[in-house]
């Protein structure tokens, strides 16, 4: 078929994301959307496209692609083994593509996701303002579920592009002990071994998903646990249930929860912590959210300076 990618092999989890879904929260559907923003912006700047547009968030192990047209396409993220009909290609930059070509997308190797990127618009409806997968309840992306073998995607408004590649000064590289800046929540008075912040490090429980990473190796006491009203969360915001063991709350996540609020995350730093691989060690510091709106500002000012993208919007 004209104008398709066809999934000859499925991977571990390939969904559709994009930027697009706010404002619903209020109705309990949650924003979905791609893990690591950071990865999904500089993705869409290598094709020329508005950040906000849908792109292929593969996690873990990829897809095998068939491409029945003309393209241009990018890949950003983890780093990964990808081949084009059979030859290494390099993440980071644009590609061009001929009708036929397959795209073998293999493991992610020092993180847990890539984003795939076409200068082609998917031809897809959206549900609540969004193209974005949430396979709990089936909405958006495609028949609202990850891709599977033999599925295939349409596509429309077909556009050229300059050739790019991201910029060194954008490159982030992953490493073991990673430390992850928090702004300290509303409920953190009631933490009572939380006291050398320097020593204490948590692992990514393998047992995490897109709804939420969950945190193991060392357990938040409090000294109140009493029930709390249920309060408005968001992405970032880290929950303390009664077993001990921190839950970041993630992009699928609820809108509100009853667990108590130990902190949130640096918004900066969210996408990063997304790319931390499962029995990884993280390690927690805390800043004021004057220090976390600081950094929000420097970043935004470096991708306007740089590659010409408002991310203040």
């Amino acid at each position: 078929m004209k104008n398709t990618i066809e999934i000859l092999r499925e991977g571990v989890y390939t969904s559709i994301q994009d930027l697009r879904r706010t404002g619903f929260k209020k109705y309990g559907v949650p924003k979905s959307g791609p893990m690591d923003e950071y990865s999904h912006i500089l993705t869409n700047w290598l094709l020329d496209k508005k950040i906000i547009s849908e792109l292929l968030e593969i996690t873990y192990y990829g897809p095998k692609i068939k491409i029945n047209f003309d393209t241009k396409i990018a890949l950003y993220g983890s780093k990964c083994e990808v081949k084009l009909n059979n030859n290494k290609i390099e993440t980071g930059k644009t590609i061009s593509i001929k009708s036929g070509d397959v795209l073998d997308i293999k493991k992610c190797i020092n993180a847990n996701r890539v984003y795939l990127g076409f200068s082609a618009k998917m031809k897809l409806k959206k549900t609540f303002n969004s193209k974005s997968t949430y396979d709990k309840i089936q909405i958006g992306g495609l028949n609202g579920k990850k891709l599977l073998k033999n599925d295939i995607i349409e596509f429309d408004e077909l556009k050229n592009c300059k050739s790019k590649k991201i910029p060194s000064s954008f490159m982030r590289f992953n490493n073991q002990n990673m430390i992850i800046r928090v702004i300290k929540g509303i409920h953190f008075d009631r933490v009572n071994n939380y006291d050398n912040e320097d020593e204490i490090k948590f692992k990514i429980s393998p047992n995490s998903d897109r709804m939420g990473l969950r945190l193991i190796d060392y357990k938040i006491k409090l000294n109140d646990y009493s029930e709390i009203e249920s309060t408005v969360v968001t992405k970032g915001s880290i929950q303390i249930p009664k077993d001990g063991n921190p839950i970041i709350l993630m992009s699928d996540s609820q809108s509100t929860g009853g667990y108590p609020i130990f902190g949130n995350i640096c918004k900066i730093d969210i996408s990063k912590l997304s790319q931390v691989k499962p029995n990884q060690k993280i390690k927690f510091k805390f800043i004021s959210l004057k220090e976390s709106n600081k950094l929000i500002e420097y970043e935004n000012e470096k991708f306007k300076s740089k590659l010409n993208l408002d991310l203040s919007s």
